[in-house]
């Protein structure tokens, strides 16, 4: 009888150690999966930061140019832009001093 008995709490006792081994496991599962997202949702709130301030000068260039374009002087604008991407007038020689180093 004794046998049995001890067989059976034998039985008891490993099924109640694989349940809590489990449950530790689970719980230390959700920290390691609570921690990651806390990590990604600040890395994620950052970004959104950066891309709102990247917006918001977007917009206020984006202003700049219209208030140019909407007045009497957005062909001495566009001259500028256009010298800015190498661009010269039909006829004019541009050089470029290669002598001085920057």
């Amino acid at each position: 009888m004794k046998k049995l008995f001890k067989k059976q709490l034998d039985k008891k006792t490993i099924i109640k150690a694989v349940g809590t081994f489990a449950f530790v496991a689970l719980i230390v599962y959700c920290s390691i999966a609570f921690l990651n997202n806390t990590a990604d949702i600040s890395r994620l709130n950052a970004k959104a930061a950066e891309c709102d301030a990247q917006y918001q000068q977007q917009i206020k260039e984006n202003d700049e140019i219209k208030a140019i374009v909407n007045s009497d002087n957005k062909d001495d604008y566009i001259e500028q832009k256009a010298r800015e991407k190498g661009y010269a007038k039909e006829g004019e020689t541009v050089y470029y001093d290669i002598s001085s180093s920057k």
